[in-house]
């Protein structure tokens, strides 16, 4: 496994939210209420980027057709089968990253 570095631990606040493309997967980096969360950059349901998308109440909505999920869950406010894919984020030193093959 190889480990890509997203970001620094010094640079990460709540509102934080940025895209990365690497070994071929759109990610999304997001912190919000002192929690990080890593995810695919892809809505589940119609596949749109959701790094533009907004986020309220614990739910990032998706900015092409407003379908709400759960950060912590990924699971839609609407019961909807289709779910975020989230990726564990590896921890080196005061680094933030992601492992591939």
């Amino acid at each position: 496994m190889a480990f890509y570095q997203l970001e620094t631990l010094l640079r990460l606040y709540d509102g934080y939210r940025r895209s990365f493309f690497i070994a071929g997967h759109s990610l999304l980096l997001i912190q919000e209420d002192n929690r990080r969360y890593l995810l695919l950059n892809q809505c589940p349901h119609q596949q749109a980027p959701l790094d533009k998308g907004s986020i309220r109440q614990g739910y990032l909505q998706c900015p092409i057709h407003g379908m709400q999920f759960n950060l912590d869950t990924g699971a839609t406010s609407d019961g909807c089968a289709a779910r975020l894919q989230f990726l564990p984020i590896v921890y080196d030193g005061n680094k933030l990253g992601v492992e591939f093959n």
